[in-house]
């Protein structure tokens, strides 16, 4: 087949020849394709085709004109008997030759057949040969001329070309109307001066606007060693771990190595498992481990605005007290703690089991001292000492107990195991490199440890391209790890809400096919309560363990894992890179004897 392709493709190739070693009757090669030739005659032909490649055009060549036709021509009879007319046949040639000098014509059907003549060339009009080679001369010139313009330098253009760069600013200016403190007028300017010392002595924040709005009180003042310009909200303090900032324009996130201002709406992700400090407004935010913040442009009346997207914080009071506001499901959080305390924030994604989409995201406010008051949709709660409160996803505060908090928010110095594991980790990465290059690096080292934060930081910059390939790795010592990070941070990137769920679904097609997608995507979202306590559920479970059923290795492993889950056992010594031995003889053993239940139905029957 590629043969024939191949020649009769060749546009040199001739017809085979009437005389010689490679001629070849025209009526066999008709034979042949009608299917009448002797068994033979059909070897012989059939070996010179493979042989040549000038009979094998022939052949393939009418082979397919008959195939295109699909049945027999139909030619009018005038065309055959002038065809017929054109040169004599063999027979008529033997017959006639003694006598080839008393032959007489027959007289044709229709008119003679007239000798083909090339006609003569006709010269086009000179507007059809030169106007359009003019055009396109002319519409180069033109753009090469508006090239050099574009790229000429202003000042080559002449000295009354000027270009004025507005300074624009990111944020909008706020004016604060100060209220009036009395409607009645003072007796003198004394008077009124001292009322206005009182009132600004009294609330610190009035005072602070006043200042701003007084030319003669801002002027002589030194400048603030943390000076900000203009425009920017808060600080990003020089980090001592991974710091990154997203970058709108390239989609892409850069690593802060130095003291960089923020904008309005700036994203800043911490990277597990360091801490990085920034300022927002006039409060120092303390980011732990794997955070993300959007920083947003703070009122003076407030001590610092912003939004928790993942992550915990440790938010560090002001002196005096001002209400820490930020955004929670399209609701705004106020929390006003004592003056110069300390308290903690953890955002909670929740994904109930089973579920295909999140069930929204939970706030968990824990305080080491109090009264700290807490202020949502119109509703108050106070804590007045240690302990915690949540707000639930629809506004409402649940959970208020007294408890000890928790250690990442009264201690600020990592622990000599996360010091050696960071200072591992931070190898991978150098200013020349993208970071997610430098993630992708990172999970690939044996280093268990270092490959769980490298997976883990991947699902936070938000591309999973990288960790769903992750659930079929094997082959080496860190493959094991690899794959439990990928589906553990793969149902955390679900929980993240619809969009995510959608994202992960596509990746999955891209990754396992149309047919094994759904299959992985079932096992990511788990089995609520009444489909584990189902024995087809766990059945299925088992068989996906069975190599017979044709199941990737990313499925053994998330199967696997769902059992473990649902059981409460261990994986039986059960390995899915080699799942032929007594790990899969196991599980079978405990599905055939029934003893394969729920961990709660276990504990309900003892």
């Amino acid at each position: 087949v590629q043969r024939i392709h191949k020649v009769t493709r060749q546009r040199r190739l001739t017809v085979p020849p009437r005389t010689g070693a490679d001629a070849v009757d025209p009526n066999i090669v008709a034979s042949y394709l009608d299917n009448e030739l002797d068994p033979d005659a059909v070897a012989e032909l059939e070996k010179r085709c493979l042989t040549s490649d000038l009979h094998l055009a022939e052949v393939a060549s009418v082979h397919q004109i008959l195939s295109l036709i699909g049945q027999r021509a139909k030619v009018p009879v005038e065309a055959r008997h002038r065809m017929y007319h054109l040169i004599k046949g063999r027979e008529a040639v033997g017959a006639l030759a003694p006598r080839a000098s008393k032959q007489i014509e027959p007289e044709p059907v229709s008119e003679p057949v007239q000798p083909w003549i090339t006609p003569p060339l006709q010269r086009r009009p000179w507007i059809e040969r030169f106007v359009p080679v003019g055009a396109v001369l002319g519409l180069m010139l033109m753009l090469c001329w508006s090239a050099w313009r574009t790229l000429t330098p202003l000042a080559d253009l002449g000295p009354r070309v000027s270009l004025k760069v507005p300074v624009a600013n990111p944020t909008p200016a706020v004016t604060f109307k100060r209220p009036e403190p009395n409607p009645v007028k003072p007796a003198d300017p004394a008077t009124a001066k001292k009322a206005q010392a009182a009132l600004t002595s009294a609330d610190p924040a009035l005072d602070a606007i006043a200042k701003a709005s007084d030319p003669a009180k801002t002027k002589p003042e030194a400048k603030p060693a943390s000076d900000l310009p203009p425009g920017a909200v808060g600080l990003a303090r020089k980090p001592a771990g991974l710091l990154l900032r997203f970058n709108s324009e390239r989609r892409d996130w850069d690593r802060l190595t130095e003291a960089t201002p923020l904008r309005e709406q700036d994203r800043l992700l911490s990277l597990a498992p360091f801490r990085s400090v920034v300022e927002i407004g006039t409060a120092d935010i303390d980011m732990v481990g794997q955070t993300e913040v959007w920083a947003r442009a703070t009122m003076p009346t407030h001590a610092a605005r912003f939004s928790l997207a993942q992550g915990r914080i440790v938010l560090h009071a002001t002196t005096p007290s001002l209400p820490f506001e930020l955004q929670n499901n399209g609701k705004a959080v106020t929390i006003t703690p004592p003056p110069g305390a300390s308290f903690g924030l953890e955002r909670i994604n929740r994904h109930a089991l089973g579920e295909p989409t999140a069930s929204g995201s939970a706030l968990k406010i824990f305080t080491v001292e109090g009264p700290v008051k807490v202020s949502v949709g119109g509703i108050d709660e106070t804590l007045e000492g240690a302990g915690e409160v949540t707000i639930e996803p629809d506004g409402t505060l649940t959970g208020k107990v007294a408890k000890a908090t928790p250690a990442w928010v009264s201690e600020f110095t990592l622990t000599p195991f996360d010091q050696k594991i960071g200072e591992q980790f931070l190898k991978f990465f150098r200013p020349d490199r993208p970071i997610v290059s430098s993630l992708v690096e990172a999970s690939e080292d044996d280093q268990k440890d270092v490959c769980r934060l490298a997976i883990s930081a991947l699902r936070a910059v938000g591309d999973i391209s990288y960790i769903t390939p992750l659930l079929n790795k094997q082959g080496d010592p860190a493959a094991p790890t690899a794959r439990r990070a990928a589906i553990l941070e793969l149902r955390s990137f679900l929980a993240q809400g619809p969009e995510s769920a959608k994202t992960l679904r596509e990746q999955l097609r891209r990754d396992f096919g149309d047919g094994l997608a759904p299959t992985a995507e079932r096992l990511l979202l788990g089995y609520s309560p009444k489909e584990s306590a189902d024995p087809a559920t766990l059945e299925k479970l088992v068989g996906f363990l069975d190599p017979s059923e044709d199941a990737e290795v990313g499925l053994r492993e998330l199967a696997l894992d769902n059992l473990m889950q649902i059981t409460g056992r261990d994986s039986l010594d059960y390995d899915p890179e080699k799942p032929q031995g007594k790990g899969l003889k196991a599980w079978r053993d405990l599905l055939r004897l029934g003893e394969l239940k729920p961990a709660a139905s276990k504990k309900a029957a003892r």
